[in-house]
Parts: structure tokens; sequence; C-alpha cells
């Protein structure tokens, strides 16, 4: 039954990624420019008409939207993303290179917002009406309201320019010696603004579902009952952390695009970096291929939330949903 309903998720996925290559491709498509324009490259001024015209041939670009469409999607079923037109080379090489920086970053950001959140969310749930349960709501409300690339240039002033702590961009030394810590070392404040854009949200999330179950009739009864108070925060936050890890698979595509600021800003060389100058030089199957990439992770994502929700939950399965 289980694989029956995976099986129902990934179709369904995979209609949502057919559904967004088709809209993102139309998109830049009747965004202003030609485009043809990156296959140009420099030379753009000094190619004839012909020339122009052999190259839009070459690469169906004088055929209409929907052909192209269809024919960028039978590579793709067939494996084949097709050729960066900036750089001449395979676009699923570029996505290789580029996939595993943000997944360090987002991965990373993931965790350490899930952990804060978690901690922060049950101990200010707990101590209602204490200074951390106002707190928490203020610094929640605030965190949502900056936006990362404000928060991403206040950092490097302080922490790069001024006290020269951490380094400003890029993903390592220039001597390029020093390993894993140097990665580390450059991570920190793109990481920094990550997650501090994120974890009050989830905090405040938790927190209001930790308020809901101590007022919770069960609760009441166990407490009346005698039950140790670890015994009751176990069972609160068991059945708070549920709708939580929901709503954590739910904002999952928001972790990728905090990432696309982020890494343009901190000069980390992901994919949302890779995103950002694809549009710039109309690099049409590099921005495709991103897209398509980024999509196939976010859903694969969905998918394994949902199975942790199944298994953490056996009333999912008692009411017929797999």
């Amino acid at each position: 039954m289980i694989a029956k309903w995976i099986g129902k998720r990934v179709i369904m996925g995979t209609m949502v990624l057919i559904i967004v290559s088709f809209l993102s491709f139309f998109m830049m498509h009747a965004a202003p420019g030609n485009p043809a324009a990156a296959y140009y490259g420099g030379n753009a001024q000094t190619l004839s008409a012909a020339e122009k015209e052999r190259i839009e041939k070459a690469f169906d670009l004088d055929q209409p939207v929907l052909y192209q469409y269809g024919s960028w999607l039978r590579g793709v079923l067939q494996g084949n993303l097709g050729y960066s037109a900036k750089e001449g080379r395979p676009v699923a090489t570029i996505l290789q290179e580029r996939l595993p920086n943000t997944l360090q970053l987002v991965v990373l950001t993931l965790v350490m917002v899930t952990i804060a959140s978690i901690w922060l969310g049950l101990r200010a749930g707990m101590l209602e009406g204490s200074l951390l349960d106002r707190g928490l709501s203020i610094v929640s409300i605030a965190s949502s309201a900056i936006p990362p690339f404000w928060l991403g240039i206040v950092f490097i002033m302080v922490f790069s320019v001024q006290l020269g702590w951490f380094p400003s961009s890029g993903m390592n030394d220039v001597r390029g010696n020093g390993g894993m810590v140097d990665r580390l070392y450059h991570m920190v404040l793109p990481l920094t603004v990550l997650v501090l854009s994120h974890v009050g949200v989830f905090a405040r999330f938790l927190q209001e579902n930790v308020k809901a179950e101590n007022h919770s009739y069960y609760v009441q009864v166990v407490r009346a009952n005698g039950v140790p108070e670890r015994e009751i925060r176990k069972m609160i936050l068991r059945n708070a952390t549920i709708p939580y890890i929901n709503y954590v698979g739910v904002t999952i595509p928001s972790f990728f695009g905090g990432s696309i600021v982020v890494e343009t800003l901190f000069g980390w060389s992901g994919l949302g970096q890779l995103l950002v100058k694809s549009v710039m030089v109309k690099d049409f199957p590099v921005l495709m291929g991103a897209i398509l990439l980024i999509g196939v992770v976010v859903v694969m994502c969905l998918i394994l939330i949902d199975i942790l929700m199944i298994c953490l939950n056996p009333r999912l399965r008692r009411g017929g949903l797999v």
C-alpha cells in the first residue's frame, strides 16, 4: 500500500516538474531580448544576418516556442540537458559542479535551523508568558521582516570590512590549501544569514504548537495524575513535532530561494549564483537545467517528508491516506 502511495507521489511530482519547466521556458522566451544573444557572444555586432540566421537555425531558435520546448523536453527525457550557450560545455557537467556547493549550504542551514528552532520553540512554548516566550515572538517577526540581502550586506560591512573576522566572498582561500576547514570558514557568514532568516519563523511555529498541546485536555489529565514533567514534555514534543515537520517540508523551497540571494551576495559558487548569471547572459539551457534540478531536489525532499510523516503519525495510515 505504501509503495502504491509513493508511486502516486512520484507521478504527481513529475507532473509538477513538467508544469514548472513549461512555465519557466515560456516566461524566459517572453522576456525582452533575443534568446540567441548568448550564442552570439561578443561578436554580435560583427556577425552578418546570414550568420545569425545560421546560428538560430542550428539551435532551433527560429522555430515556434512550443516546438523548442518539445525539443528540450525530449532531450531531457533522453538524459541530455544540452550545452551552455556561454561556456559551450554540457549543462549536466556544469550542474554537477555547482550542486554539491548549494547542497552544503542548504543542508547545513536546514540542520541548524531545525535544531535551534526545536530547542527555542519547546522552551518558549512550555514557559508561556515568560521573557523567552515574548522575546521569541518579537524576534520571529523581526527576522521574517528583514530581507536576507540587507542582512548579508550588514554582516559584510561589520564582520568583513570593519572587524576583518571573516572573508566577504568566495568559497576557498585564493591559495587553495585550506581544505574543509577553509570551506567552513568561508561559509560562516552566508550560513549565518540563512539561519537567521529562517530560525525565528520555525521556532515560532513550534512554539504555538507546543502551547496548544500544553493546554490540551490529555495533558491536563496526565499532569493531574502525577505523570513526571519530563514525560509530559516528551508527549508534547512528539505531538507538536508532526505539524512542525510538515511545515519544514512545505518551506524547503524557501531555503533554495534564500540561497540564490545569499550565493550571489557572498560569491558562493552554487546553483543560486549560476541562475543569476544565466539570466544576465540569457544562457537558457543552463537556466532551464538549474530550474529543473532544483525542482527535482525539492520534489524528492517533499516525498521524503511525506514518508516521514506517515511513519510518525499512524493516524494517516489508519485514515486510509496510504
